[in-house]
């Protein structure tokens, strides 16, 4: 139930929805079909990256570098932009704590915080970033031009805000070189294909329902153990929260009192409501109320920042933490705490800035 607390949590505010919910729903229109075909072949494509060695020897050449700590957080940063910010972290906190076993706790607390906003930050970048930009994207059929200048900003001063922190918190560490570990060529480059057919699929350059099937027919020809190696759960969890949001969005007073917080201000609405829920359930919860999707990416990228629940990608960084070092987790979550909100302050003044600066 602890690893699973988001689906859980998704499945009752479903099964709750249903009792104030109107009659006459079409699920069939509300619930994002090519979202949850778009996450299942990322993922599917990922895992078999993961599979080929690619992401161990990217590790090896890390460890090898001199500044050891800036080098993890801006590999968590890069490749949060293609593998998703939960995917970054799954792959490189394990390792960074193995790397960290001598550390002492201040400097693994921040090299892990870091690391942690770094994800999240990058993840802006791009449409399959994270799982809500796979979700807007789709949703308010986007075009490639006006995602990436809604984004950037925030990609870029969430960058520099990195490299100063890092400077100034004199984040450094040494370790025992890693031995390069080997690669099998041959499948890294049939799956960064795959990979590649996905995010076409994502442009919507070819048909995400076309995308699906070679994907999943090849996967069952070529290793159909790949396939059992998707997060489902994170599957169900996203249709569960469909089902919610159409529910809600479904009763008049609700959906009045949600238009009109949205219509007011739509970024400080998104970004508070991914504090109480999380991005992701928040850009599918408040979607169904606004035609602008642009406000809530901004709002639910920021808003991944903030407390710990507010991106499920922080809680992947907390529980390999507090896993290895089981005395430490409230030092930890005081850090991440200030760290997280800091950073938060200074992309939502930004946000301000920017948004007044362009009306």
């Amino acid at each position: 139930m602890k690893s699973e607390s988001l689906l859980i949590i998704s499945a009752m505010l479903a099964s709750i929805s249903f009792f104030f919910a109107s009659h006459n729903i079409d699920y069939k229109e509300h619930i994002d079909l090519k979202t949850l075909v778009l996450l299942f072949c990322l993922m599917a494509c990922v895992a078999g990256l993961n599979k080929t060695g690619l992401f161990s020897l990217v590790l090896s050449k890390i460890t090898a570098a001199e500044k050891l700590p800036l080098m993890l957080i801006m590999a968590c940063f890069i490749s949060s932009m293609f593998v998703t910010n939960d995917v970054a972290l799954i792959i490189f906190v394990p390792v960074t704590m193995l790397l960290l076993k001598n550390a002492d706790t201040k400097t693994a607390v921040l090299i892990v915080v870091m690391e942690t906003i770094a994800a999240n930050l990058g993840s802006i970048s791009t449409p399959f970033g994270n799982p809500q930009n796979i979700f807007l994207y789709s949703h308010y059929n986007m075009n490639v031009s006006s995602f990436f200048t809604t984004v950037m900003p925030y990609a870029i001063i969430g960058f520099i805000l990195i490299v100063a922190a890092v400077h100034f918190l004199k984040l450094e560490y040494k370790t025992e070189y890693i031995q390069e570990a080997s690669i099998n060529r041959k499948n890294t480059a049939f799956y960064f294909i795959l990979f590649a057919i996905s995010i076409l699929a994502v442009l919507n350059v070819i048909p995400y329902l076309a995308c699906f099937i070679i994907i999943t027919v090849t996967l069952l020809i070529a290793d159909s153990t790949i396939l059992k190696k998707v997060d489902y759960s994170l599957l169900v969890t996203f249709l569960f929260f469909f089902i919610f949001s159409t529910n809600i969005s479904s009763i008049e007073e609700v959906n009045n009192f949600i238009s009109s917080l949205i219509k007011e201000n739509g970024i400080f609405t998104a970004t508070l409501v991914s504090q109480i829920i999380s991005n992701v359930p928040a850009a599918i919860t408040l979607a169904p109320f606004t035609v602008d999707g642009f406000t809530l990416l901004i709002g639910t990228n920021i808003g991944g920042l903030g407390t710990p629940i507010a991106s499920m990608a922080s809680l992947i960084s907390y529980r390999f933490y507090v896993n290895t070092r089981k005395n430490e987790a409230i030092y930890y979550l005081k850090v991440f705490l200030a760290m997280s909100f800091l950073f938060l302050a200074v992309l939502c003044a930004a946000a301000f800035i920017l948004t007044t600066s362009f009306k």
